[in-house]
C-alpha cells in the first residue's frame, strides 16, 4: 500500500512541480487566511552579519545561558555533547513548564586519533560513557539521571524518554544497545517500553506516542517507530529520519530511503503526501536534513543547497529555496520561531587546518537568527570547534 499511494502521490506532484518550476515567479504567499503571512522569495540568499541575537535559552559549551548570561555550568566534568546521536536528535530539550532542561553527556575515555586506522582503537576498547542529566533552572542544580544513557525526549506533558544502555560504556566497533525508558516526569521512576534490547533513539513525541529510531544492525541506518505503550509499536517507515512533527502532533515529514520525503500519518503509518528529490535536472535539493521545523503549512529545514521551505498546503512542494554563503554548511537545526523568523546554529567561514592539512579542517560555530523575509541573519558570537553552542528547543508536540 505504501509503494502504490507513492506511486499515485508522484504522478501529480511530478506535473505540479514541473509546472511550478517553469512559472517566473517573484515570491510566494501561503497561508489558512488573509491575515497577511510572510511572503518569501522563491530562491534567495542569506546575507550574515554579526549582531545581538533575540533572548532565548541556549548551550554555550558546558554551560547552560540566556542570551549568553550564564545560568549554570553542566555536565559536571562531562562534555554536553551527544556523540551517539549528533544532530539526529536534540543535545538538550525543556520541559514544558520550563523548569528544567534534560541533556545529553559525554566522558570520553579513549584517545581517538581520528586519522589512524580504526581511528587507533581496537574493536571492544572503551571509548567513552554517555550519561542523560537534568538541569534546574529554577536553583542551579545540576543532577545525573542516569550512566549509560542517551537520547532523551521530553512530551508536551513533561513525560521523559531515553535509551538506557545495557553497559555505562561504548566500545569501538560494537553496536550499544540498550531499551527505551519512560518516566511521567523527570523526577518519577522510569518504565521499560522496550523489552528487547536494540539500538534505540527516542526523538520526540507526538502526542502521547514515542516517535524513536531503531538502527539496522550492521548498518548506520535506522527505521523509524511510534510507540504507544510498553512494546507496543509500529512501524512508521523503513530507512528513515524525522525533518519535522506537525504542529497537532499528528504528522511527521520523514525522509525516507534514497531522496523522497513522505509525510505520514502517526497514528497508523499511512503516506499522506510524497515529494521525490532526485529528478533530472530538478532544482530541488538531493537531500534535506533532519532536526527541522513545521509550523502551520510550512516546514524549514537544512539541505544540501542550503534552506529550504516547504509548503504541505496543496500538496507538498518547494516553496523557497535560501543559498548561505556565509555559512559553509547551511543552518543545522533551523526552528520557527514566528512566520518570518527562523533560529539555528552554523559553522563559520574560515576553518582552522589541521597539522600539516591532514583531516577534516575544525569550523567555529555560532548561533544564528534569520529573517527569511528579508534574507538576512544575525550571528552571534563565535565559539571554538567542539565547544557547541545550541538554542535548547523542543521538536515533541
Amino acid at each position: 500500500m505504501r509503494e502504490h499511494r507513492r506511486a499515485v502521490t508522484l504522478v501529480a506532484l511530478a506535473l505540479g512541480a514541473l509546472a511550478t518550476l517553469a512559472a517566473v515567479t517573484v515570491s510566494i504567499a501561503t497561508g489558512h487566511n488573509a491575515r497577511g503571512t510572510a511572503v518569501f522569495s522563491r530562491t534567495s540568499r542569506l546575507t550574515a552579519a554579526r549582531g545581538a541575537l533575540p533572548p532565548g535559552l541556549m548551550l554555550d559549551g558546558a554551560t547552560i545561558a540566556r542570551s549568553k548570561r550564564a545560568v549554570g555550568k553542566l555536565g559536571d566534568g562531562d562534555e554536553v555533547i551527544a556523540p551517539l546521536t549528533g544532530s539526529l536528535t536534540p543535545v538538550g530539550v525543556p520541559t514544558p513548564d520550563g523548569a528544567y532542561v534534560v541533556y545529553s553527556s559525554w566522558r570520553q575515555l579513549g584517545r581517538i586519533e581520528p586519522e589512524a586506522r580504526g581511528q587507533g582503537m581496537s574493536t571492544g576498547e572503551p571509548v567513552g560513557v554517555p550519561s542523560v542529566r537534568l538541569f534546574d533552572l529554577r536553583t542551579g542544580e545540576d543532577a545525573l539521571l542516569e550512566v549509560g544513557a542517551a537520547s532523551p525526549a521530553v512530551s508536551s506533558t513533561g513525560a521523559l524518554a531515553y535509551l538506557a544502555g545495557e553497559s555505562p560504556i561504548v566500545r569501538q566497533n560494537v553496536e550499544y544497545t540498550g531499551r527505551i525508558v519512560v518516566a511521567d516526569s523527570p523526577n518519577a521512576k522510569p518504565r521499560v517500553w522496550t523489552s528487547r534490547p536494540a539500538r534505540y533513539l527516542p526523538y520526540a513525541w507526538a502526542g502521547t506516542t514515542l516517535l524513536a529510531y531503531r538502527g539496522v544492525t550492521d548498518s548506520e541506518g535506522a527505521d523509524l517507530y511510534a510507540f504507544t505503550g510498553p512494546d507496543e509499536s509500529k512501524l512508521l517507515a523503513p530507512n528513515a529520519y524525522v525533518i519535522a512533527v506537525s504542529p497537532d502532533g499528528t504528522e511527521v515529514l520523514a525522509s525516507v530511503g534514497t531522496r523522497m520525503l513522505e509525510r505520514i500519518r502517526v497514528a497508523d503509518g499511512s503516506v499522506e503526501d510524497s515529494l521525490a528529490l532526485d529528478g533530472a535536472g530538478s532544482s530541488l535539493p538531493h537531500a534535506l536534513m533532519y532536526s527541522g521545523s513545521w509550523r502551520d503549512d510550512r516546514v524549514v529545514a537544512n539541505s544540501d543547497r542550503g534552506l529550504v521551505v516547504l509548503n504541505v498546503r496543496g500538496g507538498l512542494h518547494l516553496e523557497s529555496q535560501f543559498a548561505t554563503p556565509a555559512f559553509p554548511h547551511g543552518v543545522s537545526e533551523p526552528v520557527f520561531t514566528d512566520d518570518a523568523h527562523i533560529e539555528g546554529w552554523a559553522d563559520l567561514p574560515a576553518p582552522t587546518p589541521t597539522a600539516d592539512d591532514v583531516g577534516e579542517p575544525a569550523y567555529d560555530n555560532a548561533l544564528v537568527d534569520c529573517d527569511l523575509a528579508t534574507g538576512t541573519c544575525t550571528v552571534g558570537a563565535a565559539n571554538a570547534a567542539r565547544t557547541w553552542t545550541r538554542w535548547i528547543t523542543n521538536p515533541s508536540r
